[in-house]
């Protein structure tokens, strides 16, 4: 670059105007010329760099003023920081004297830069960079800023210089920190990099760290402890920290300070020095005065200091728990730990109670750690000590009245839909989990302080509704008392009858001894969560009016179901309150769709006590008071013109619909307990889906063109839906019954033959598609071979206006048929097998465009491949050659093969080959010479005769030509071996399938060896490696290692190395 540096600052100023200009006319020419010569400025740094020094500290002669904007001088700072690694040792020195006397003039005697913060920050980035360039050869870095800060704070405490070099030398000290030693930096550095950190950590140590926290600590107790006279001790640093005023200095140094004393605590040293450095800090007992100062203020960066504040608590409190956690440290360090956690403890409690959200989710690791402490204890066997136990009990006060929406204050609940939740709900419901997490932990340590502080929140909140009703309970508390309940089983470990009745531990054993007996719950008296739970049901509390009670309520009866097992009669006591206002017919839509799950969940828990306890009429009851319910309403939005592609989006977007299905299928569930009557059975299975039948045949509209056409088709999607959601609710069939028996079946039977009618008519619309898949998913499950007949007609519904994803969900569907009912699909799996093929291909051979085609077609290959092997794991590999798909079974073996070679992914390669492989050891016969006598009776001939030679011609080959592609990674495969080696339950699907891929390359391999033993030698070493160049000895090589290894498994590792390195790949 040929430069006038005389005028570059001038250059530099212009450039930069135009670049950063928002004028609209400005021709777009113009701006790529200003970022054009900027950036040659840049790369010209060993040229440009002080030129832009010198841009960056001129100032005007007649004002005293930089003469250069804050823009110019930030890319200049930029400049000199990109040439600073390359100049030398006497440049350096320069920029490092011009820089001093920058800062000195700038922040001890001027406006610190008028509070521009990018600027502020750029030049304290160059600093940082300089240091590590100069340190330890300048041994007065930090002396120079010491000095300063020392010096400004002696003139003038109060003044804005003071507060400006705090901040310059805290910043400063941060930046350094994070370059040298945060965790997260150091995974991406080099090993020389890493050996300098270390030497600069070691020289700092040794030179500047005790003058260096002297300050820091001085700093400290101005800007957060307040006026502390008198107090006497060993340490200077103490007595000169406490000897400062700190009521003024701003909260942004007390923060900033904070901040730079957590990440010096939190750094690698060892116990003893580490604690001699906690107990100068004593940041117990400054926090504490300092967290006193503050919750009386309301100043600007009050919540950001109350942060740092708690995250330096946190790291405090966390290393300390490191030290007598650590197996290493000495008894005598243990205690000096233990000593040094004591004072903060009280800390922790306070500021549990005082903190917003997001501080206590920062003080959850230290309270963790405190907490993992004593669950170590208790393992050990050492009883809990007073002073243990007042701690856990002050921390479960505290922490179950912040799991609360608090009583007296303004705090709106909502329930919102998931997804649509604002950040207050966000922050709460986190906040929740940590709590529970927290109880949780009390309750193992303690079960009895847990046990008794849950029971008597619980209990003291049913006996004031039973009181005095809602007026003497407020909703928060009614909410928080239901949700202690709905935590108390999972915080104690109870599950199951027993943990609602006092079983004794003889019974316990035995049931555990002898496998047929059964413990006989209803004899013994409840236990605590019994009582509880009879309190719950017997105080009507659901009736509360706030949707709150009522809503966790229920939430409570769906996780302790297995309380009406003993207590049955309490089900007609609540069932009342889930049909009325309280429960299905809340008036929010949030509330009464959660509702409508948490029935169905209930329905379905209890169902084995309802079938013993209800009648026909009982369920028909029900189902009318729910009737109000079922009726669909559906419509697309009218803000936007009604078009397919919004149908579609519409259709798949959460919506009430969504909570409705789970009433349909809470009715099928009601429905199906009734086989004992299988009359009012099918009356009732009838009543609930004729309506829907009759509603779904309105619904049919083949070209839709008005917004009611839309909104019809989108009706009707919802129709089939419910229908299959009602069969859902009847039970699944099972390998011990697999056929469905009751008048019932014939019902649903009907209901399918009239939905595939509308389903045919309607097959052009998507949605309606993906609501027949829906229906049969649900259907077949429930009626099994009745509704088998029934799927080539669902099949040439789908298939004439089929896409990509659906036909990849079709393959699954049919696979999970073919597992399922085996010999007695093979007939229809027969009729279906060359339509559903030829649609995969003539998808596979549609041209690939872009990312979304590479996934889609990737996934069909795999959906394909997948549908095989479930066809040959369930033995049915016979419908591959019958007589309808004989004379197709070539061209199915060749699209193996092709879909391996061609446009294929790593995991479509695995499953082709494991498809492969399947073949191999189904049709493949062990060789016999010629000579050789014939076969023993009763070993029948392969069904297809010569499928080797297929093997030999067609995939054979892929065996070296997929992983001889240049796109084929070893990387990934090399470390797949090291990442297993170093994680062994790593789930890394990429790593994984490539590895793999080779993996089933050495199965096919060998088991072709392993069969065919001569004959395949005699190709292998006379054809194949000859046509792939192979070297006669490194073939030889390769089919040694062949036939000594044992299996495909431990011939991976050497084929993956013989083929990379044949492939010439380093």
């Amino acid at each position: 670059m040929s430069v006038d540096l005389s005028q570059l600052p001038a250059q530099v100023s212009s450039a930069t105007s135009i670049a950063l200009s928002q004028d609209p006319a400005l021709p777009q020419q113009s701006r790529h010329d200003a970022y054009l010569f900027l950036s040659q400025v840049k790369e010209a740094h060993q040229v440009t760099w002080n030129a832009c020094l010198a841009l960056f500290l001129e100032k005007d002669s007649t004002t005293g003023k930089y003469r250069w904007g804050p823009q110019e001088r930030m890319f200049a700072v930029q400049v000199v920081g990109e040439a600073l690694p390359t100049l030398g040792a006497d440049a350096q020195d320069f920029i490092q004297t011009s820089l001093f006397t920058y800062f000195e003039q700038e922040y001890a005697h001027g406006t610190a830069e008028d509070g521009v913060t990018f600027l502020k920050n750029s030049t304290i980035h160059l600093l940082t960079l300089l240091f590590f360039h100069l340190y330890p050869r300048l041994p007065t870095f930090f002396p120079h800023f010491l000095t300063l800060l020392t010096t400004t704070l002696a003139s003038s405490p109060t003044s804005p210089q003071t507060h400006n070099t705090t901040f310059l030398f805290l910043r400063l000290l941060h930046e350094i920190s994070t370059e040298v030693s945060d965790a997260n930096l150091r995974l991406n550095k080099s090993v020389n990099r890493l050996n300098q950190d270390s030497v600069l950590r070691d020289k700092f140590r040794e030179k500047d760290a005790e003058a260096v926290f002297k300050v820091v600590w001085e700093t400290l107790v101005r800007g957060i402890a307040g006026v502390e006279a008198g107090r006497e001790g060993d340490d200077e640093i103490v007595k000169e920290g406490w000897r400062v005023v700190g009521d003024y200095v701003s909260l942004s140094i007390r923060t900033a300070t904070a901040e730079a004393l957590a990440e010096t605590v939190s750094k690698g040293m060892p116990a003893t020095d580490k604690l001699n450095l906690l107990g100068v800090l004593d940041i117990g007992r400054v926090l504490a005065e300092a967290t006193a100062e503050a919750s009386t203020g309301d100043g600007n960066g009050l919540e950001e200091w109350r942060e740092m504040s708690a995250r330096l608590l946190n790291a405090t409190g966390g290393e300390v728990c490191k030290i007598v956690e650590d197996s290493s440290s000495t008894p005598e360090i243990k205690a000096l730990a233990l000593a040094a956690l004591t004072p903060l403890l009280p800390l922790l409690l306070t500021s549990f109670a005082s903190s917003t959200a997001n501080q206590l989710t920062t003080l959850t690791p230290f309270t963790s750690s405190v907490l993992g402490l004593y669950k170590k204890d208790k393992k050990r066997g050492e009883a809990i000590s007073v002073e243990k136990r007042a701690f856990l009990a002050e921390l479960l006060k505290v922490v179950v009245s912040r799991m609360g929406y608090g009583v007296g204050e303004e705090v709106e609940w909502s329930l919102s839909v998931e997804g649509e939740e604002d950040d207050e709900e966000v922050v709460f419901g986190e906040m929740r989990k940590n709590l529970i997490v927290i109880a949780d932990a009390i309750a193992w340590i303690d079960p009895e302080l847990y046990g008794e502080a849950a029971r008597s929140i619980v209990i003291a909140a049913i006996d004031a509704f039973e009181a005095g009703g809602e007026k003497a309970l407020e909703w928060q508390r009614g909410e928080l008392a239901l949700f202690v309940l709905y935590g108390y089983g999972q915080a104690v470990l109870q599950t199951g009858p027993g943990a609602f009745v006092q079983v004794p531990v003889a019974e316990v054993q035995r049931a555990k001894r002898e496998a047929d007996y059964r413990i006989d719950y209803t004899q013994y008296p409840l236990s605590p969560l019994g009582e509880m739970m009879l309190r719950a049901c017997r105080s009507k509390i659901v009736t509360h009016s706030h949707p709150s009670v009522s809503l966790q309520f229920w939430e409570v009866v769906v996780r302790y179901h297995d309380f009406f097992k003993l207590c049955p009669e309490y089900i007609v006591e609540i069932l009342p309150s889930f049909l009325d206002e309280h429960g299905l017919h809340q008036e929010d839509e949030a509330v009464k769709g959660r509702c409508f799950y948490l029935f169905s969940r209930f329905i379905f828990q209890a169902k084995a006590t309802f079938q013993a306890q209800v009648s026909g009429e009982f369920v028909s009851n029900i189902l009318t008071r729910v009737q109000d319910l079922l009726p669909i309403t559906s419509s697309l939005p009218d803000d936007e013109p009604a078009t397919l592609d919004i149908l579609t989006k519409t259709a798949s977007q959460p919506s009430f619909f969504d909570s409705q299905l789970y009433l349909f299928e809470a009715s099928g569930i009601l429905i199906s307990i009734l086989n004992q009557i299988p009359d009012q059975q099918v009356m009732l299975l009838r009543a609930v889906i004729n309506p829907l039948l009759v509603g779904l045949q309105s619904t049919v509209r083949t070209n839709p063109v008005s917004q009611a056409d839309f909104d019809a088709i989108l009706k009707g999607h919802h129709l089939i839906m419910a229908i299959g959601n009602i069969a859902k609710g009847f039970p699944d069939l099972s390998a011990r019954s697999p056929v469905a028996t009751g008048e019932w079946v014939e019902v649903f039977k009907d209901a399918t033959e009239k939905v595939l009618i509308v389903a045919k008519e309607m097959a052009s619309l998507l949605v309606i598609r993906n609501a027949a898949r829906f229906f049969f998913n649900r259907i077949v499950a429930t009626t099994g071979q009745a509704i088998l007949p029934l799927i080539p007609m669902l099949i040439d519904c789908l298939l004439g206006e089929i896409t990509f994803p659906e036909l990849s969900e079709l393959l699954s569907f049919l696979g999970l048929l073919v597992a399922k009912y085996k010999h007695n699909f093979l007939s229809i799996l027969d009729t279906l097998l060359l339509p559903v093929f030829n649609r995969v291909f003539y998808f596979l051979k549609l041209p690939i465009a872009g990312t979304d085609d590479t996934i889609q077609h990737s996934n069909l290959r795999r959906a394909y491949f997948n549908f095989i092997l479930s066809i040959t794991s369930a033995n049915l590999q016979e419908v591959l050659y019958s007589e309808k798909n004989k004379s197709q079974l070539q061209d199915i073996f060749q699209s193996v093969t092709h879909y391996i070679a061609t446009d294929s992914l790593a995991p479509d390669q695995r499953f082709g080959f494991i498809v492969l492989n399947k073949f191999l050891n189904l049709w493949v016969e062990q060789y016999r010479p010629e000579t050789a006598p014939p076969a023993a009776n009763g070993v029948p001939p392969t069904p297809v005769p010569g499928f080797e030679q297929f093997l030999y011609s067609n995939a054979v080959k892929l065996c070296f030509e997929v992983p001889l592609k240049a796109s084929f990674d070893y990387s990934d495969a090399q470390s797949y071996q090291a990442r297993r080696a170093a994680i062994p339950f790593s789930t890394d699907a990429g790593l994984i399938d490539v590895s793999q891929v080779i993996g089933e390359i050495s199965n096919l391999l060998k088991g072709l060896l392993q069969k065919r033993g001569p004959e395949f030698v005699e190709f292998m070493t006379a054809s194949l490696l000859p046509s792939i160049q192979c070297p006669p000895q490194a073939g030889e090589v390769f089919m040694k290692a062949l036939a000594e290894a044992p299996d495909g498994k431990q011939f991976k590792k050497f084929a993956a190395e013989w083929l990379r390195s044949s492939r010439g790949t380093p």
